[in-house]
């Protein structure tokens, strides 16, 4: 029989003129990034069904369909929020110890663990009274302070829509956790907002602090705190002390903040993990630039710290006369160097001074490194009214010379330190740093390195230099070349498909990309956060991660 190929004659047009429709085209199994909880019950709780775990990654669906995660081999009971990159189940009695997996049209994510333990559910909601037992569902607490004072080891209370609470509760804080005890590491306490739930601690003209924790009283260590909207006037969160907490996808602003303080400040903390957060709007209704004052902090032997998955914009109003200084800042207030510090995944952009200032750090002591970020828009200026900064995409710096250095890799840095002084550049490496498989483009009359710095501590290769001149000379198998990103009017720092820094990267031992993309797609590694892709389907992530179409069942 003759075949009649003339009414694909249109199609095949469009294909080689367009490229693949992306309906066809491949598509990249999901990805899972973290969890909100690591551990929990998988009875009890809202309709005996045990803990509601909330997972974040990228390409998991707009809607369900026929997609399900399993945790431990054993299906969910209920799902109650799906949306591309964040899905809430409760557990049942099906789910076991093991990894949470989301199979998505026949592709399996890769696994993040889960243990099922003991432990009591708990809420608190509109309706509620403190009186009640705390139980779900009609016999829930009214007050958030009702349950950071009742909860146990491994117990979690989850916060029901429309419950805010401000005012004093204790050390100039809308929500004292200080007094209230520790969970373990194997059973934290644990404070989460239901899915799809708007609650909100402390207020920008309240309290000074939103959230505070500290052990300097009693022990205050291995709390989980997520899903909450948390303002402060100078902190949404501080913390003293603690060890083991889990501070994960929260809402932060703090826009009349200043002082030697930060939206989030940490001090002489260690193990924690600051997972999927959005610190925006950092003092800009302060009504000045403070040097001193950052969106987030950590100081004074913090160690073993662990920041992914962020989306930090100091200053997204793009003022030029209030807000505070640095996106992310290590700095040692009177004490040692700092280590064993990992910051990955994140998006910064729109800082005054630095975007990451690795200010104070030890990499003898342990892994000081950074990959897999996307920073751009930092270093704008102008000087800080109590004095000038530094203004860098990354700067690094240490009270005394090391023989380890600070790990620098697969970052996408674009448009750093517009200030243009000679504290002003892309990087600024004034303590041993090796740099790998970086994308660095910068704007007319910006600089790679820090002048005032150099590059004489600086070394690495495959490294793609951009727009402001010769590469250093410092760092081997450097490209020169425009990176090719798909938009930069919409600040898209994806790669086009024809870009020269597609699989001309060293290998590292890094599996994925910023978006979970597994590296490498091709014949090597790609340079910068993003592994291209034909299929598309990463993420971008320039605004904040709870900008998300969602069911709520």
């Amino acid at each position: 029989m003759k075949k009649n190929f003339k009414g694909w004659l249109p199609f095949l047009f469009c294909v080689l003129l367009f490229g693949v429709p992306s309906s066809l085209a491949q598509l990249a199994p999901p990805a899972i990034f973290y969890a909100d909880l690591d551990s929990g019950p998988n009875t009890g709780g809202e309709n005996n069904n045990g803990a509601i775990v909330t997972i974040y990654g990228s390409r998991f669906g707009a809607t369900q369909g026929s997609s399900m995660v399993t945790v431990g081999g054993g299906g969910v009971a209920a799902y109650k929020l799906w949306s591309d990159s964040k899905v809430a189940f409760a557990l049942g009695s099906a789910a076991q110890t093991g990894n949470i997996v989301i199979n998505v049209g026949g592709q399996a994510s890769n696994g993040v663990s889960f243990t099922v333990r003991a432990g009591n559910i708990y809420c608190v909601s509109t309706s509620g009274n403190d009186s009640n037992s705390g139980a779900f569902p009609s016999s829930c607490w009214a007050g958030i302070r009702k349950a950071v004072a009742t909860i146990a080891a491994g117990d979690i209370a989850y916060i029901l829509n429309g419950v805010n609470i401000i005012g004093l509760d204790n050390y100039n804080s809308t929500l004292w956790l200080g007094d209230s005890g520790s969970g373990t590491a194997a059973s934290p306490k644990a404070l989460v907002g239901y899915p799809g739930a708007a609650v909100t601690v402390g207020s920008p003209t309240d309290q000074s602090i939103g959230i505070r924790g500290s052990n300097f009283h009693s022990p205050n260590d291995y709390w989980v705190i997520a899903g909450l909207s948390v303002r402060g006037h100078d902190s949404a969160y501080d913390t003293g002390g603690v060890n083991g907490w889990k501070v994960v996808a929260n809402d932060m602003a703090c826009p009349n903040g200043a002082g030697q303080t930060a939206c989030f400040h940490s001090d002489t903390t260690i193990n924690m993990k600051f997972y999927g957060n959005y610190v925006h709007d950092v003092g800009t209704t302060a009504g000045s630039i403070d040097k001193y004052y950052h969106a987030v902090y950590f100081t004074t032997n913090s160690n073993h710290i662990d920041v992914g998955w962020n989306t930090i914009v100091p200053n997204n109003v793009k003022s030029t006369t209030s807000g505070g200084c640095r996106a992310l800042q290590f700095y040692s207030t009177g004490g040692n160097d700092q280590f064993d510090l990992h910051v990955h995944d994140n998006v910064i952009h729109d800082a005054i001074c630095d975007g990451i200032n690795f200010a104070t750090v030890n990499a003898d002591s342990g892994t000081v490194e950074a990959y897999n970020n996307v920073v751009y828009h930092v270093g704008t200026g102008p000087d800080p009214g109590d004095g000038s900064a530094n203004y860098s995409c990354i700067n690094i710096a240490s009270s005394a010379s090391r023989t380890n250095a600070v790990q620098i890799y697969n970052n996408t840095l674009y448009d750093c330190g517009s200030r243009g002084t000679a504290d002003s550049g892309a990087v600024a490496p004034s303590v041993k740093t090796v740099m790998t498989n970086n994308l660095v483009s910068q704007l007319t009359a910006e600089s790679f390195l820090n002048p005032n710095v150099g590059g004489g501590s600086l070394g690495g290769s495959n490294n793609l230099w951009y727009g402001a001149g010769a590469a250093p000379s410092q760092t081997t198998a450097n490209l020169a070349t425009n990176p090719l990103f798909v938009s930069l009017a919409v600040l898209d720092l994806h790669l086009q498909a024809t870009s020269p820094a597609i699989d001309a990267g060293k290998t590292l031992a890094l599996s994925t990309d910023i978006g979970g993309i597994k590296r490498p797609q091709g014949a090597g590694f790609d340079i910068g956060a993003y592994e291209y892709f034909s299929g598309g389907s990463t993420v971008q992530r320039p605004n904040p991660p709870t900008n998300l179409s969602v069911i709520v069942k």
